[in-house]
């Protein structure tokens, strides 16, 4: 049964996926920086073709509701599939250019990057993944001079129509996209699109570099634990090890690991668009070379982070042998304590023993009070009881040792190396395989070092 629209009306359908809500910034030559929002991709298309566009769009790929409203963003800007393909796939680190028609050109990258958890037990990490692309298609301006030169025409200097639509970005990057585009040096991206592309870059370094400087908290904190428990290791109380927190060291450990291979990754695309920018520099253009040397200072500090991250992945590895360390101290005074308790039952042990064979002796049938009771009988007999005793004794002792018998230490024999003719005893050794019958020694020589290279072994 089809219902009433006019009854429906007002209430969300729950059969439809809610609308994606854009966030989209622009501005032209002569006109102030605005912003809006819009809820379905019509109102971009009607909006489309500003000297800058900054579109905020929620996160890409199959996963995210809304697909044909990607799609239709995918057609407007000329995003390129492998963008989509890439996130659906999981590629986690990407960096592509493509060529369009009209001298249109688009650039993509992917960034991910681990934000460590608060020190919460079962707290997993956060993963801050998003993806940006831009894309810019050349149109030709007269320069603006108050006096031209007569009878001279002046060079056209290209510029472009720059659109960045960043999926789910950082706050940082989202902040100084906006600045930018409210700062009047917002034009410099119409002459070098790579513009964006190291803002993109600058504001996911500090984003990274946060985290890598609490990654440092947090491997700093293990490092106070540890040297605290180093302390300990004279006392025998379990508390020394059994508080330790190994899976909160091995967690610094593992977003040390993620740190560094995002830090990776972010060089990698510094590097491509660095070569990149290189086949667009050109001589003379101000905007373009101070473009070039930013993208080249933002990989220096990508560098300098990933070093700071080098640094706590070693700290770490002493940690870890540390608080191994420690376990073993904590043994072995454990079973110091306990051996001195074995020494003293062995000496009580010692103590008694001698007794308790006396009285096991004469308390068999071998021994029997005489007639008179002021003297023991012994029973003729009592042989029996040492020819009995006495080999099954001999028979434990022998196991004993058979099984304590261990193969004596071999030292390996010296082995003969060959020596200069001009060395005074090579004259001697080269006469000692004729006495030993031709050439035996060099056999013994090879024999031995054989054998010292198998014992190395």
């Amino acid at each position: 049964m089809a219902r009433d629209p006019a009854q429906t009306r007002g209430q969300p359908d729950a059969a439809e996926p809610p609308p994606i809500r854009f966030r989209r910034f622009w501005r032209n030559r002569g006109e102030p920086f605005q912003g809006a929002a819009f809820t379905h991709t019509g109102e971009l298309r009607t909006w489309a073709g500003n000297d800058l566009d900054i579109i905020i769009a929620p996160l890409d790929g199959a996963f995210s509701e809304g697909g044909a409203d990607y799609e239709a963003v995918t057609s407007l800007y000329d995003i390129p599939d492998e963008f989509v393909w890439e996130r659906e796939r999981g590629v986690t680190h990407a960096y592509g250019r493509r060529l369009g028609g009209a001298g249109r050109e688009t650039l993509w990258m992917h960034f991910l990057a681990v934000v460590p958890a608060a020190d919460i037990p079962g707290r997993q990490p956060n993963w801050q993944k998003w993806g940006f692309v831009l894309t810019w298609f050349p149109k030709t301006e007269k320069p603006q001079t108050d006096n031209p030169a007569p009878n001279l025409a002046a060079a056209p200097e290209t510029t472009y129509t720059v659109a960045a639509i960043v999926f789910e970005p950082p706050v940082e990057t989202l902040q100084r996209l906006i600045s930018f585009g409210q700062s009047a040096n917002w034009t410099d991206a119409t002459v070098d699109p790579f513009v964006l592309v190291d803002i993109a870059l600058a504001s996911w370094y500090h984003r990274v570099d946060d985290v890598a400087w609490r990654v440092t908290h947090l491997v700093r904190e293990d490092e106070v634990d540890i040297f605290r428990r180093t302390g300990m290791l004279r006392s025998t109380d379990d508390a020394a090890v059994t508080d330790l927190d190994l899976h909160r060291i091995h967690t610094s450990a593992k977003n040390a690991i993620f740190m560094e291979e995002a830090l990776r990754a972010a060089i990698r695309l510094v590097d491509l668009a660095v070569s990149d920018h290189e086949s667009v520099l050109k001589d003379g253009r101000l905007i373009q070379e101070n473009t070039h040397r930013r993208l080249r200072h933002r990989r220096e500090l990508f560098h300098s982070t990933r070093l700071r991250i080098l640094s706590c992945q070693a700290r770490i590895k002493n940690t870890v042998d540390l608080a191994f360390h420690i376990n073993m101290a904590h043994d072995s005074a454990v079973n110091l304590e306990h051996s001195r308790s074995v020494r003293l039952i062995s000496v009580v042990g010692l103590v008694f023993i001698p007794f308790s064979a006396v009285t096991s002796v004469f308390g068999t049938q071998f021994f029997s009070p005489a007639d008179d009771g002021r003297h023991m009988q012994v029973s003729a007999d009592f042989w029996m009881l040492w020819t009995t005793a006495l080999p099954l004794t001999l028979v434990i002792l022998a196991v004993w040792r058979a099984t304590e018998r261990r193969e004596p230490l071999k030292w390996p024999a010296p082995a003969r190396f060959p020596l200069p003719r001009w060395w005074p005893e090579a004259a001697a050794r080269k006469a000692m395989p004729t006495a030993r019958g031709g050439g035996g020694g060099v056999l013994a020589a090879a024999t031995e070092l054989a054998n010292l290279g198998s014992q190395i072994v």
